[in-house]
């Protein structure tokens, strides 16, 4: 069995979108805007230069953020990309 693609980096690309990069060449992007507007764990990562401080974590498996108790804050890698092809499959259909 194959081993998903690992998450190599996240680029922040305007507002609070990262730009993702892949072990296999896939490059997507993925909007966080809705989940910090749930606030809450969410909540730090809406100030700009917090969200800037975004990294791939876990061997490139997840994001990961660090909010200001030192709690990591990660999101699964794997995820975020069926999220950004789907993305990227609706942006080509418009």
């Amino acid at each position: 069995m194959n081993d998903w693609p690992k998450l190599v980096s996240a680029e922040p690309i305007g507002g609070y979108r990262l730009r993702l990069r892949y072990s296999d060449g896939f490059v997507g992007e993925f909007d966080f805007s809705e989940t910090i507007a749930r606030g809450g764990i969410f909540a730090f990562m809406g100030d700009p230069e917090r969200f800037g401080t975004v990294q791939v974590a876990h061997n490139g498996s997840a994001l990961l953020w660090v909010d200001d108790r030192g709690d990591d804050i990660d999101f699964c890698a794997d995820a975020l990309r069926m999220q950004a092809e789907a993305n990227s499959v609706k942006s080509m259909a418009e």
